[in-house]
């Protein structure tokens, strides 16, 4: 085997790991039934949350670049759910009501995200926080941002016709 042969054959085995996904969380449809389950019971659904991200939190300490990509993916979900679930709310709320649901998300998502920033800094600046421990602690924050979010606009999404 030629050392170019071994390069391309490396290379393409690095690109398929890279493709696959670490997430194999919950999906958005689970999550709703989470949702809809804790209006049920009477409780908060921010356990919906955790439940989301709990194959990302198992991850040892030593693999944080591997928690802040299954972070990176679980956010991206919670992304996509907030897009579709305000299309959904466009299409069946009021224009008023739908553009007060645009402003919460919007706002709520804004502040949880300032806070993660908020939190960033200050652990960049504490002895002994490695810049991957940084980048863990950062997509996690980022990612229960739009998880809360999305649970809160689904929680409210609920009671329109």
């Amino acid at each position: 085997m030629t050392y170019t042969t071994r390069t391309t054959l490396g290379l393409a085995v690095c690109a398929s790991l890279i493709a696959l996904p670490l997430w194999a969380g919950a999906t958005l449809a689970e999550i709703d039934t989470c949702i809809e389950t804790a209006a049920t019971n009477g409780t908060v659904p921010t356990a919906c949350v955790e439940l989301a991200h709990s194959e990302c939190v198992e991850f040892p300490q030593d693999m944080g670049a591997s928690a802040a990509l299954c972070f990176t993916q679980a956010k991206d979900m919670w992304s996509e759910g907030i897009s579709a679930r305000m299309a959904q709310v466009n299409a069946s709320a009021p224009p008023e009501i739908a553009a007060i649901a645009g402003i919460e998300v919007k706002y709520d998502l804004l502040s949880a995200l300032v806070q993660c920033d908020r939190m960033e800094e200050l652990n960049q600046l504490r002895e002994g926080v490695t810049s991957e421990d940084v980048l863990r602690q950062k997509t996690a924050c980022t990612s229960t941002a739009s998880g809360l979010a999305y649970t809160k606009l689904t929680w409210r999404a609920r009671q329109l016709p």
